[in-house]
C-alpha cells in the first residue's frame, strides 16, 4: 500500500528524508558514505607508517589504535542511515530536530582542542591533557573551582601513569620534558 501523506502507514519507498518514510534516511546515508570513505582513506594511512623495530614496539605496532579506532567509527556509520527508525518509534521526527542551526560550543570545543594538539609537542602530552581537562569545563560554564583543579590534575596523572607504568606507552615530553 501506497504511503499517503499524513496516515502513518509505511509505504514501499526504501529511501527516506524530506518528509518520506522509509528504512534507510537519505541524508543519513550520504554522511555514512562520506565517513566510510574518510575512514577508508586514514586507514590506507595506517598502512604507510614505518616498521617499527621490536625494541621500540612498546608490544603494540604503530598504526593497532588508529585501525581499531577507525573500525568503530566505520561500524557506528553503518548504523547511521537507520538511527531515523529507532527515532521514530520514540515518537521524534530526526529532520525537524535537525533543522535548527548547529551552536558555536561545538565549534569552540574542537577550536580548543584543536589549540591544545598543536601545542602538544612543545608543552607535551602531559600538560596539554591536564590543559585540556582544565579549560574544557570552563569553556562549557563550569564554576566550581573546586571540583575543577583537582579534576585537572588528578585524572591526566592517573591516566598517564597507566600508560606510562601499565601499558609501557611513552608520552610525548615536550619541551618541559614533564613525563613519569
Amino acid at each position: 500500500m501506497a504511503k499517503t501523506k499524513g496516515d502513518g502507514r509505511r509505504g514501499g519507498s526504501l529511501l527516506a528524508g524530506d518528509g518520506q518514510d522509509g528504512l534507510i534516511h537519505r541524508t543519513d546515508l550520504i554522511v555514512a558514505f562520506i565517513v566510510i570513505a574518510i575512514c577508508g582513506f586514514f586507514y590506507y594511512v595506517t598502512t604507510t607508517f614505518e616498521e617499527v623495530s621490536n625494541l621500540l614496539a612498546q608490544n603494540v605496532p604503530p598504526e593497532f589504535f588508529p585501525r581499531w579506532v577507525l573500525i568503530i567509527i566505520v561500524v557506528l556509520a553503518l548504523g547511521l542511515p537507520f538511527e531515523h527508525v529507532v527515532h521514530s518509534k520514540r515518537g521524534g521526527n530526526i529532520d525537524s530536530e535537525r533543522s535548527e542551526r548547529v551552536k558555536q560550543m561545538p565549534y569552540l570545543t574542537a577550536g580548543l582542542l584543536f589549540v591544545f594538539i598543536a601545542a602538544m609537542p612543545y608543552i607535551g602530552t602531559l600538560l596539554s591533557t591536564v590543559g585540556i581537562c582544565l579549560a574544557l569545563p570552563l569553556l562549557w560554564g563550569a564554576r566550581r573551582w573546586r571540583l575543577i583543579i583537582p579534576f585537572a590534575l588528578i585524572f591526566p596523572t592517573i591516566v598517564a601513569y597507566v600508560f606510562d607504568r601499565i601499558l609501557l606507552v611513552q608520552y610525548e615530553p615536550g619541551l618541559f620534558g614533564i613525563t613519569f
